[in-house]
């Protein structure tokens, strides 16, 4: 029966659905009962006249297979006369038989054994196993719709990891940070202490390592509340709305005409559009990133603003010492400072996380004229 699987692969070119598939399957087969009986038919009638009139003349086709011999009683003419009548009977049931089979073969269970073995290495924590199955029928939809499922879950391995190693990187901060105002309370607290013991503790000494025990304490506050900030970052809902492109570009101007002790100069870079975007959350980008600039700009930042497909781009460049090789790699890491006595150095850390959330990134940089370049990218919305 491999010419018929041939001749419905070819057929199957054209792909279609289950019922549709079914339905031809049944179709060659009965094509193939009808063939097979006929060709037993002729064979039988050839024989049956070749016995009885070896020298009859020459009819018809469809008199040929019409054609009905004498009786008699000669066991082979009745043996043909009974493959004749039946045969009809035996490949219709062999032709059923084998059409299902290769239905459930080609249409069935080739498919399900793909989505076993998909379903499989999705249990195993394999995502990267693609579920591919290339016939337009219902069994093409599931795997479409668990592929999805897998893309998905995958995504989601991801942002778990990534959460993962981010929570790992707060806990590290978050001891390090510690160490030294702890350190710093139980150093004087010993102090105090001993000198008390020794009868020893003066009105000086005593004022002294208390104002150290209470910026140490200051510092564990302002710690606890950066803390609860990122918390409530990671919470914080995103909400996209239509709205001029150019409103990011009003606040800009108006956070220069506020802070005017460095030359801000601001480069427009797209056409004048209406898009969804989250303008609450891209001004607190860019709030974080001036603070940083003006923090270590000497006289000028620049600012740029570029559209690249559904991409916000928005360079701020100033003209400070930029990053160390250190910082390009650390600087956006939680609580990394230049200056740990007055900055917890949420800033970077905090825009990175926004821009994350609206789709995008955030990259720093050095240029080549010197400076540090920050780089926050957002996805937009039509």
């Amino acid at each position: 029966m491999d010419w018929l699987e041939d001749v419905i692969t070819r057929i199957f070119a054209k792909r279609g659905s289950l019922n549709q598939s079914l339905f031809l399957y049944l179709f060659i087969g009965v094509l193939a009962v009808a063939f097979a009986t006929l060709i037993t038919v002729s064979i039988c009638v050839s024989w049956e006249r070749l016995i009885i009139m070896p020298e009859s003349e020459e009819v018809f086709f469809w008199s040929y297979l019409a054609w009905t011999p004498p009786k008699t009683s000669l066991p082979t003419i009745q043996l043909l006369e009974a493959v004749r009548h039946y045969c009809v009977f035996v490949y219709g049931f062999l032709g059923i038989y084998f059409s299902t089979k290769m239905f459930y073969r080609k249409r069935i269970l080739q498919p399900i054994t793909i989505l076993e073995k998909s379903i499989e290495e999705i249990e195993k924590g394999n995502y990267q196993h693609t579920v591919y199955y290339t016939t337009y029928d219902e069994f093409e939809k599931t795997s479409l719709g668990l592929d999805h499922l897998r893309l998905t879950l995958q995504a989601n391995e991801k942002k778990l990891n990534d959460l993962y190693h981010d929570q790992k990187k707060v806990n590290a901060a978050f001891s390090h940070d510690l160490r030294t105002p702890l350190a710093t309370i139980q150093n004087n607290l010993e102090l105090i202490e001993a000198y008390y013991e020794q009868d020893r503790l003066s009105p000086e000494a005593f004022e002294k390592s208390a104002i150290k025990i209470k910026n140490s304490i200051t510092r564990l506050s302002s710690f606890s509340e950066t803390m609860q900030q990122l918390q409530k970052l990671e919470d914080r809902p995103l909400h996209k709305t239509l709205q001029p492109l150019n409103q990011i570009e009003e606040h800009l101007q108006e956070i220069s005409q506020h802070r005017p002790e460095k030359d801000i100069s601001i480069t427009k870079e797209y056409p004048g559009i209406t898009i969804k975007y989250d303008l609450d959350l891209i001004n607190e980008v860019m709030e974080n990133l001036l603070n940083n600039a003006y923090r270590f700009a000497k006289k000028r930042i620049d600012i740029t603003i570029t559209l690249q497909e559904k991409l916000l781009i928005i360079y701020v460049k100033d003209d400070g010492p930029g990053f160390s090789k250190k910082e390009l790699l650390t600087a956006t890491e939680p609580y990394y400072s230049q200056n740990k006595n007055s900055h917890f150095g949420l800033g970077l850390t905090i825009a990175e996380a926004l821009t994350q959330k609206h789709g995008g990134n955030l990259k720093i940089a050095n240029s080549i004229d010197g400076g540090a370049i920050v780089s926050a990218v957002f996805a937009l919305t039509n």
